[in-house]
């Protein structure tokens, strides 16, 4: 601790003096306390430059997150394609985003510079050099990690543990607020950083000095005390601001003069860049998975802004935690929950009074959700009661999204994504949720308003989702001309489009590219037929499609692929012809994959049974076709139902689906129907079984076999009747789903028909109180036992 308390007492880490070189300041990420510090000290110190943590080769972005429109929250989003495998073999791509809040100190820094016109610089290794000298699974290469900077060695581990055991607090970010947010207000800039320095150097020597070299920490402070050392021979003042956990790693180096830095590879500017974005307070959050900053970021920037406002920090904490009780009572009262002026009165004293009680010199966040648990909720805190605190939680946490001012480093996509946001009059600079509604056919503004909801959804952005509408790859609600979706914007909506930056400057021709690349490279018929109709759903065409389609149809030898692609290319059908397009293209595609069916349908009488229902559903599809689009192919379907029936090897399923098609061609076939039931009627136990999976492929296609004048309802009730009861329960699924076919109207005519076999009537059977078959002969036959008694 002696030790330590020397360290602290360097020049570098605490004197103010313009006679001091340098002077490293620590900070903790979107914390209020070391921006308003932080500020305090650039005024004193006067620095000639300003170095601060963050990837090297962003400086050219700094401009863009000072300028006067920018508005916060916003990131600096890297990205790194490795298309070398300098990071592993898997090649894969990797990005992250630098977030900057109005309480962030590093925003601070660079703002502050800008107005006392101080140069200002990142020090970092550049993102994709940190990728490569980073272990798997450490630091930034974390499956979950996806943020640059990281606060999760100041906030873990034993020290700090025992940190929250002698203060008798319940977090570690209750010990923060209480000890450095509000306390730090009132020390200044020296016993400040003193306090800082200390607390980062304990948390440093209680480091596992192994997870600093893995998780690229040891490369990256060498790097960045190199830079430190070579701009300490051109300035005479140099201010660093990093995260305090780097302080004492970069003094040692520079001290020592042992910064080596490591040799930069030579990337590709294509595999990797920088650019600025919007981000959310949403994303900020702790609570969302950001291991770096602070819990409740909106609150925290509302304390900073009042202490920015009032050129005091006095008060800062007790107004800002009043704003949020005051509003918190508000939505309340909008949500149907019952809060009065005398609770919020009450709320106010007790979290004034637990402030008192804990040593804190204002309300800070955890007064303020104590002070509303205990006097918002009435009774037993539940999920329903517990709603003020819900409230509280969202605005603390804030559903503000950020704007990007200077376009100029935006990419193209991105501005044309916002462009048309605009025009169709979206809400997209907020993280709430909105919904929009599209009249497909009332209007060409409700049509584009679609395709282009369509085209962001192709590319995967996550800023919208389909509540209602067609669904045409799931082939739901297809008679819908409206469409409502959901939308709202978040950091992922920015990444994904940077991502796709290279595909395109406009979301169409991203979307255009992107489908191209997919029909370029697919070897499937159905997935090429459902990228045709997502296409023509976002209103793009693709050069040579048709071309494709075929050649990947005509190459494609899965049956079932090609009978889904069958389905799209029939639907695609349907949309050309609904929006009045004069195109054949895909109706030569249907017939093309209906040719390829008939051919493979016979060898698909003894498939596997877990494919029966999609063999099945190909069939009937199969027989639509030749009502509609393909009459004169009925015969072509006739034979190979006919060579599928009379085949050896037979799964029950398709056997019954493919005598019932042929009942539509052939009425005689009714009698093959009832034969091949008897057939099972006689068979084993096992062959038994399979009538009931027979009986679900038949009903599936003829299900009015059970309505002429024919003896196949009795024999259905026979195949029943004769089963044991195990036997029973283990085909009654498959019963299920065959009687699952009829109508309630067909299901009751069915249930008239079997009383009259069984001499009852049918509200008996449909509806009478079903008694155990076992129960019911254990009781016949004590009955007996007792007859023979009596007589």
């Amino acid at each position: 601790m002696e030790k330590i308390s020397q360290f602290v007492e360097s020049a570098e880490l605490t004197l103010i003096a313009e006679s001091n070189p340098l002077l490293l300041f620590p900070v903790r990420h979107h914390s209020p306390v070391c921006s308003y510090q932080l500020i305090r000290t650039m005024e004193l110190y006067r620095p000639d430059i300003v170095l601060i943590e963050g990837p090297s080769d962003a400086c050219e972005l700094i401009p863009v997150l000072t300028d006067e429109d920018t508005r916060l929250p916003a990131a600096i989003y890297y990205f790194y394609k490795d298309k070398k495998k300098l990071v592993s073999d898997a090649a894969e791509d990797y990005k992250c985003y630098y977030p900057f809040l109005r309480s962030s100190p590093e925003y601070n820094a660079l703002v502050t510079a800008k107005r006392l016109g101080i140069e200002a610089e990142f020090i970092d290794l550049p993102y994709s050099e940190i990728m490569i000298n980073t272990a798997e699974e450490s630091g930034l290469r974390r499956s979950d990690k996806q943020n640059y900077a990281d606060d999760s060695k100041l906030t873990r581990g034993e020290f700090f543990r025992s940190l929250c055991d002698k203060t008798s607090v319940r977090s570690f970010e209750e010990f923060w607020e209480k000890y450095f947010e509000i306390a730090g207000l009132a020390l200044s800039p020296e016993d400040f950083l003193r306090q800082m320095h200390t607390y980062c150097c304990l948390t440093r020597e209680n480091s596992d000095d192994s997870e600093i070299l893995h998780d690229g920490t040891d490369v990256r402070e060498r790097f960045m005390a190199a830079r430190i050392i070579e701009k300490m021979k051109t300035h005479k003042r140099v201010l660093v601001v990093t995260g305090g956990f780097h302080s004492m790693g970069l003094l040692r180096l520079i001290r020592s003069g042992k910064a080596k830095p490591p040799k930069l590879h030579k990337i590709p500017s294509d595999q990797k860049g920088a650019y600025p974005a919007a981000y959310s307070y949403e994303a900020a959050d702790a609570l969302h998975g950001y291991a770096s900053g602070m819990e409740h970021p909106f609150f925290y920037d509302s304390v900073f802004q009042k202490i920015i406002e009032n050129g005091s920090p006095d008060g800062a904490y007790d107004s800002a935690s009043l704003d949020f009780l005051v509003n918190t009572a508000k939505e309340c009262s909008k949500k149907d929950v019952l809060v009065s002026m005398p609770d919020v009165t009450a709320a106010l004293s007790l979290m004034k009074g637990l402030a008192l009680l804990r040593g804190v010199r204002e309300c800070g966040i955890y007064e303020l959700f104590d002070g509303i648990t205990s006097t918002f909720i009435k009774g037993e805190k539940t999920l329903s009661s517990a709603i003020p605190l819900d409230i509280l939680t969202k605005l603390a946490v804030g559903n503000g999204i950020g704007h990007i001012g200077d376009k100029s480093h935006v990419p193209p996509i991105i501005s044309d994504f916002e462009k048309q946001c605009a025009e169709f009059r979206l809400k997209y600079n907020t993280a709430a949720l909105n919904t929009v509604e599209c009249g497909l056919f009332t209007s060409a503004r409700g049509l584009s308003l679609s395709r282009f909801l369509h085209r962001c959804q192709y590319l995967g952005t996550g800023f919208c989702q389909l509540v209602r509408g067609a669904d045409l790859r799931e082939n739901r609600d297809r008679s819908r001309v409206r469409e409502t979706w959901s939308y709202h914007r978040r950091p992922k909506v920015d990444a994904v489009l940077t991502d796709h930056t290279a595909d395109g400057s406009t979301i169409e021709e991203a979307c255009r590219t992107v489908a191209h690349k997919v029909l370029d490279s697919e070897r499937s018929c159905s997935r090429a037929a459902q990228t045709a109709v997502d296409c023509f759903v976002m209103g793009i065409g693709i050069e040579d499609e048709k071309r494709l389609l075929t050649d990947i149809t005509a190459a494609d030898g899965d049956f079932f692929s090609v009978g889904e692609g069958m389905r799209f290319f029939e639907m695609l059908c349907r949309l050309r012809e609904l929006y009045g397009y004069e195109d054949n293209s895909a109706e030569m595609l249907v017939g093309m994959c209906f040719t390829k069916l008939i051919s493979s349908l016979p060898s698909m009488s003894g498939l596997p049974s877990d494919l029966a229902d999609n063999c099945i559903r190909i069939m009937k599809h199969m027989l639509e076709l030749t009502d509609t689009l393909l009459r004169e192919r009925a015969e072509e379907l006739e034979t190979a139902l006919r060579l599928m029936i009379s085949a050896q090897d037979k799964q029950p399923a398709v056997y019954g689906a493919a005598i019932g098609l042929m009942c539509r061609f052939d009425n005689s076939m009714r009698i093959t129907a009832e034969q091949a039931l008897r057939g099972y009627l006689c068979g084993s136990p096992d062959v038994i079984k399979q009538g009931a999976e027979y009986l679900k492929g038949l009903f599936s296609t003829a299900r009015d076999i059970m309505f002429g004048e024919n003896e196949f309802l009795r024999l259905t009730d026979e195949l029943i009747n004769g089963m044991e009861h195990e036997d029973f329960i283990a085909v009654l699924p498959q019963l299920r789903l065959a009687f699952g076919y009829f109508t309630p109207q067909e299901t009751a005519e069915t249930a008239k028909a079997v009383a009259m076999l069984h001499s009852t009537v049918s509200s008996d059977i449909r509806y009478g109180i079903v008694i155990d078959e076992k129960l019911y002969s254990f009781g016949k036959k004590l009955d007996e036992d007792i007859m023979k008694h009596l007589i």
